[in-house]
């Protein structure tokens, strides 16, 4: 984790690509680099097991491990393996008939090892094989070989190889194994974004296209094949029914807009676990805004991620409230404008799985900014909370020059615009809310003004604000109408406070949303819908006495704002990198 450095998988040796179909073997464990990559050069890892700190542990070149209904396993195969018909696995268990405790996934068909091969585990090695074209799987795509052992058993195996093979009893014996060259490579994106190794799927399943023509009869599973694996659309549903949820703190709740929509619970509990729901089935509002996002080619995996929350949208804007009530609401605000830049349409092509089974290297996906500071090691995290003096009193940091100038602190190039700028179609408005006459929320609504949806997780924001000596950092809320309840969907934050050295009782600003467990239709800006963010701030009432040095202030506040969503599951990490912005609120 530590760069963005990864393996390519371009130094295979040219037997495994030759007419005679050499086995294409994925792991031999004999080379060193598991945990970390396989042979291929692409990605491996796993967690959750009893022994080798959860990833199992390499013992006379095979890898052991051992489970108590816990352990996943993964490891990429980013190449089509059409030439070949079997998955090999040279295996051995400690009690035998292992193929029961553990279900294997590749090229999207997952289930029980005993289910998907007639060949069983014994105590001594033997060559356990599936028939990849008769169980379904995808060869030009398999995407990894995956193993769950949480399925309520207990024990231990060795696995000395896992292969794809011409032939089914293939078992290594006569066929060394050809390790590729590890070529470090820089992996970055068409922009520019450095990444990390992405446990998770290089892109969606195919096909990811909305269907050209879209009714009320239209089927989820007629939107996207792949609904509930890996994306758990069912869940998504059946987890958060409209009035099974309490919907404190929200005005207008889902059981009020399912019932004013025409929201057909009994169908959703009983079709959509086989994806035979009907966009009809779910009401008025489904439908078009499903035919809205075809006709702006928005991704069918995401369109059917979201489909819980686009049944239950309005019309019209909802206010997104604030979380504390204020005492007073300053009569100087600024917006709302647009974004200043002109951002072009915005559409992020990739949506990370809901996870709602928290297979861990799923989790990490879905999670992957809120859970970084415990994997990533590569920084040094801190709190919010407790700010560091020469981070709070950083004259160099390159986020003056972001919010005063508008210069990109990647790039050093200019973010465009004279005034509130964003990567995306936008609007934003700002608000001083006062609470008790010693307390400031700085208050800034985004509008999404694009016809298409934006999650939110990974989004930096950037302003000038009132300073507050960092002692207010903490107390700050995320006010989003479109989720269930106030305390479902709302991220943590990344949150930095640096005094600008050139704008007297002003600070630089910057906050990453890093949301957790809940799924992603509650981590989404929706077209024409707005979200607020209140940030504290101990109140200075002499330094904004007037009506025109309060009017001089949201202005500036609003000129200053940029926002930046998150791209390619980045996590924005160029970003947060260049302007120092690793500390954590603590929840």
């Amino acid at each position: 984790m530590k760069g963005s450095i990864a393996f390519g998988s371009l130094g295979l040796a040219t037997s495994v690509l030759g007419q005679d179909h050499s086995p294409l073997v994925v792991h031999a464990f004999d080379g060193g680099t598991y945990p970390g990559s396989n042979d291929l050069g692409n990605w491996a890892d796993a967690g959750s097991f009893a022994n080798g700190s959860g990833s199992g542990e390499i013992e006379n070149g095979a890898l052991r491990l051992e489970y108590d209904n816990a352990g996943w396993f993964g490891s990429n195969v980013s190449q089509s393996i059409g030439d070949y018909q079997y998955l090999t696995l040279r295996i051995r268990g400690d009690e035998g008939g292992e193929q029961s405790d553990f279900t294997l996934k590749i090229g999207g068909v997952s289930d029980l090892l005993g289910n998907l091969t007639d060949d069983s585990i014994g105590t001594e090695y033997s060559t356990v094989s599936i028939d990849l074209e008769s169980v379904g799987a995808d060869l030009e795509n398999p995407q990894a070989v995956r193993f769950n052992f949480w399925q309520g058993s207990s024990g231990a195996v060795e696995i000395d190889r896992i292969a794809v093979t011409t032939d089914p009893d293939d078992d290594g014996s006569e066929t060394p194994t050809e390790t590729p060259e590890d070529t470090p490579t820089e992996t970055e994106p068409d922009d520019g974004e450095s990444t990390w190794d992405v446990p998770f799927l290089d892109r969606p399943p195919e096909p990811d296209t909305l269907p050209a023509d879209i009714t009320g009869s239209t089927t989820v599973a007629e939107l996207y094949e792949h609904f509930d694996d890996p994306y758990y659309v069912p869940r998504d549903f059946t987890d958060y029914l409209p009035g099974e949820t309490s919907s404190t703190g929200q005005a207008w709740t889902d059981a009020e807009k399912a019932e004013e929509f025409g929201y057909d619970e009994t169908a959703v509990q009983n079709n959509i676990s086989d994806g035979s729901l009907t966009l009809d089935q779910l009401g008025t509002q489904a439908l078009p805004y499903v035919q809205q996002l075809a006709d702006n080619d928005f991704p069918a995996h995401a369109t059917v991620k979201l489909l819980p929350r686009l049944a239950l949208l309005p019309d019209e804007t909802e206010d997104p409230g604030t979380h504390d009530d204020p005492d007073n609401i300053w009569d100087e605000t600024a917006g709302p404008t647009q974004a200043t830049n002109g951002p072009d349409q915005f559409i992020q092509d990739r949506w990370p799985t809901d996870a709602r089974t928290y297979q861990p290297d799923e989790v990490r996906v879905r999670d992957r900014v809120h859970d970084q500071p415990e994997y990533d090691d590569s920084r040094e995290w801190g709190s919010s909370a407790d700010l560091p003096e020469d981070v709070l009193n950083n004259p160099d940091n390159p986020i003056h020059e972001m919010v005063a100038d508008k210069v990109d602190p990647r790039t050093g190039e200019s973010l465009g615009g004279d005034g509130f700028t964003a990567n995306a179609p936008m609007e934003a408005s700002v608000e001083i809310h006062e609470n008790g006459g010693g307390y400031w929320n700085q208050y800034l609504v985004l509008k999404n003004t694009s016809e298409v949806p934006y999650f939110q997780d990974g989004m930096v924001i950037t302003w000038l604000g009132p300073s507050g000596d960092a002692a207010n950092l903490a107390d700050g809320h995320w006010n989003n109408p479109h989720r269930p309840s106030q305390s479902l969907g709302h991220p943590q934050r990344d949150v930095i406070e640096v005094i600008h050295p050139d704008y007297e009782g002003m600070s630089a600003y910057a906050v990453r949303c890093a949301n957790h467990d809940e799924p992603y239709h509650m981590r989404t800006i929706y077209p024409n819908q707005q979200v607020a963010m209140e940030i504290g701030t101990p109140a200075n009432a002499d330094r904004w006495s007037s009506s025109s040095e309060r009017q001089d202030a949201v202005e500036t506040m609003l000129d200053s704002l940029h926002v930046e969503l998150e791209t390619n599951l980045s996590r924005n990490d160029r970003l947060i990198d260049a302007i120092d912005l690793t500390y954590r609120v603590p929840n």
